[in-house]
């Protein structure tokens, strides 16, 4: 039996029980040679279904790649006249019919189409070195039949190539419209090499269910480069996706709510689109694969037209990502969902000219390597929730923004203006915030570094956030309350919004406002009343506001605040850690009274500030 989808309302109770989870698959699939010379059948290696296939719907023969010679009809195929060696297939005039189920050997080169109508049968379609054009319609159209199982054999190399302009019957008729088409499913699988040049429009498509297990497979297409109507579904193979108007992997089905997606269970995916990388009308899970897409000419194509899509990974209903290396360079979004987006684990190097990662609803961080080293705004979502993890976000706008929007004019926005769920509005929204209870999180932004509709909530972990240099901005902007219960924080900026934690946190903060600008590189120091360290830090940016809490500043204590010097430890994203502080400039001791506690760089005490309520008096 074929393993159905998880449903929309099933997936999002699953996210539900994923979200404490690190989940991590590997794609390595087993792999069996079949040797059964002596009955003189040809067998080829062969892909095994396992449980790592998780989310992919797939049948058990999908991953059947033997096929026996002496029971198989054999077309050697010629462009004259192609020799056919067994029952199920003719040909006149340059067409091949297939109209039986059975398996079948294709071999040679030919100039013409192959053409399947099987009714309801299975047919084995065996590419063994086959080489068909065909300039005015599809090599391979399946038109009937119940699946089309097509095996490559092993060590093969074989290709499949179309014309700029197909010729139809009547003017109303507009399929079939891709190299290798296919109105039912269609499976690949296979050790062997498939090349498909789609020059009309799509390279290989199937208007049900398309379903990879394996091969190399290799699409140049003017529009999609593979296309499943109901859904695809990849378990394994090593892919080179090129597109110069559609996008590299697409599943289109609107209208049923349990198609129109994708599944990504492993492989070896490279991708290079026209428009998006990979596409599903409704939700898009992959278990692990290394995934390499840049869209257009990436993040910093500036001839791009900006009412078109050029996301990385893209789909209208959920996106979760269990594991694997992500590589995307897109001229938008890298990650984009019109819901939820779940990452599980993984590394991840973004470069986006638009935003980094973003979910309409609720983006969830379970664990993982996520590198955004160029974007508009780096984390997005009505909540970005994370737990664990190594994050680093590069923006020229917001760091991380729950349910933000911009109120800038459109000129500065990011190249595709808005994001959809609404402007900031005052008084803060209880339903959008932003929360970390563990991992590292590193923010550069130029626009606020942290800035939520809602509120903020920390009780673990590490924030450290280098701000704007603007006053217009801040590196910390919340409507509602910014709340530490626990971690470890630090931001740095300007000091003309700078806001740091609320009075319902349960830890101290302390934020310093400084007489003049430090330059980047500015060691900062903060010790307790024994000598020490609780903060040594040299942000990466200029600065004259800083914002600290730890849970080793204590109130009821004493702390003294230096300048410059020298320390020891090792630095990252400029907090030095397990080192020693030295030969630097004492400023001023400074009494933690409070739970907040807001000073000049002299100590003394700055009122007014704490939510942003004013300036400190000079």
């Amino acid at each position: 039996m074929k393993r159905k989808k998880i449903s929309p309302t099933l997936l999002v109770l699953t996210l539900l029980v994923l979200a404490g989870c690190n989940s991590q698959t590997s794609n390595n699939e087993d792999k069996t040679a079949v040797s059964t010379s002596q009955q003189a059948t040809k067998t080829v290696a062969q892909a095994t279904k396992t449980s790592e296939n998780k989310y992919g719907a797939y049948d058990d023969e999908d991953f059947e790649e033997s096929y026996d010679e002496t029971t198989a009809t054999k077309i050697t195929l010629k462009d004259s006249e192609s020799k056919i060696d067994g029952s199920g297939a003719s040909e006149k005039d340059g067409l091949i019919s297939i109209t039986a189920g059975g398996t079948y050997i294709l071999s040679g080169d030919y100039k013409g189409q192959i053409k399947i109508s099987a009714k309801d049968e299975v047919v084995h379609l065996v590419l063994n070195n086959a080489a068909i054009t065909n300039d005015s319609s599809s090599t391979i159209y399946v038109e009937q039949a119940q699946k089309v199982i097509t095996t490559l054999a092993e060590d093969s190399k074989n290709s499949l190539s179309d014309g700029t302009d197909y010729t139809f019957a009547t003017a109303d008729v507009t399929e079939p419209d891709a190299a290798f088409f296919s109105k039912d499913d269609l499976t690949i699988n296979g050790s062997g090499t498939l090349d498909v040049t789609g020059n009309y429009s799509n390279g290989i498509r199937s208007k049900d269910d398309l379903v990879i297990t394996n091969g190399t497979i290799n699409v140049t297409a003017k529009n999609n480069a593979l296309k499943g109507k109901d859904s695809v579904s990849i378990a394994d193979g090593t892919f080179s996706l090129k597109t110069s108007e559609g996008d590299g992997i697409q599943a289109n089905n609107a209208t049923d709510p349990d198609k129109g997606w994708i599944a990504i269970d492993g492989g070896i995916i490279n991708i290079q689109s026209g428009n998006d990388g990979i596409q599903a009308e409704t939700n898009l899970s992959i278990a692990t694969g290394d995934i390499t897409i840049q869209t257009a000419g990436g993040h910093d194509d500036s001839a791009i037209d900006t009412t078109a899509s050029y996301k990385g990974l893209k789909a209208s209903g959920n996106i979760v990502v269990d594991s694997g290396t992500f590589d995307l360079n897109t001229a938008d979004d890298a990650i984009h969902s019109n819901a939820a987006v779940t990452i599980n684990n993984g590394t991840f190097s973004i470069a986006s000219g638009d935003d980094g990662i973003h979910a309409d609803t609720d983006l969830l961080i379970n664990n993982g390597k996520i590198t955004v080293s160029q974007s508009y705004e780096g984390l997005e979502g009505a909540t970005v929730t994370i737990k664990d993890g190594e994050i680093s976000v590069k923006a020229s706008d917001d760091g991380i923004n729950a349910a933000g929007g911009s109120t800038n004019d459109r000129e500065q926005e990011g190249a595709f203006g808005a994001d959809s769920f609404g402007e900031p509005g005052g008084g803060g929204d209880s339903t959008k915030f932003i929360e970390i209870s563990g991992g590292t999180v590193f923010v550069d932004a130029d626009g606020d570094g942290i800035d939520s509709n809602g509120d903020v909530r920390m009780t673990g972990g590490t924030l450290i956030v280098n701000g704007p240099l603007d006053n217009g901005n801040a590196s910390l902007d919340y409507d509602g309350t910014f709340t530490i219960d626990g971690g470890t924080f630090v931001a740095s900026g300007s000091s003309g919004m700078a806001m740091s934690a609320s009075d319902s946190s349960s830890q101290a903060s302390l934020s310093i406002y400084f007489d003049e600008t430090q330059a980047a590189g500015t060691l900062v120091n903060v010790k307790d009343e024994t000598g020490k360290t609780i903060i040594s830090v040299a942000p990466e940016k200029d600065f004259s506001h800083l914002a600290i809490s730890s849970p080793d500043l204590k109130v009821n204590e004493t702390v003294t605040l230096s300048i410059d010097g020298e320390d020891s430890g090792t630095k990252k994203n400029g907090v030095y850690v397990d080192g020693s502080y030295s030969n630097g400039t004492q400023l001023a001791t400074i009494s933690i009274d409070d739970l907040l506690n807001s000073v000049d760089q002299s100590g003394n005490e700055v009122s007014g500030n704490q939510m942003g309520e004013g300036q400190p008096p000079m």
